[in-house]
């Protein structure tokens, strides 16, 4: 029983995965001027995010890792303000 149970969790898990909302279409949706919110809404939750800034001005990066492309987004003061996607290359 509990096996059963593992392997539907993993099935599950799998096929999630494969569903990555890394793609060209919605990384079209993205725009500048957007906030983090509303990117997150497109490409769900980023699977890395890095940043710094100076005084009061912030500066970040989001990338999202998909099965065939990687899609950064960098905010600038919390708005899209610049957008990258690229063909994902494997290790």
């Amino acid at each position: 029983m509990k096996k059963s149970i593992l392997l539907v969790a993993a099935g599950a898990l799998l096929l999630l995965s494969a569903c990555s909302k890394a793609t060209p279409a919605n990384y079209e949706k993205v725009k500048s001027g957007m906030s983090p919110d509303e990117v997150h809404a497109i490409l769900g939750k980023p699977d890395d995010v890095s940043g710094g800034g100076i005084g009061n001005f912030t500066v970040s990066t989001e990338t999202w890792n998909g099965s065939k492309n990687v899609i950064e987004v960098t905010y600038a003061g919390d708005k899209v303000s610049i957008k990258r996607i690229a063909p994902r290359e494997d290790k």
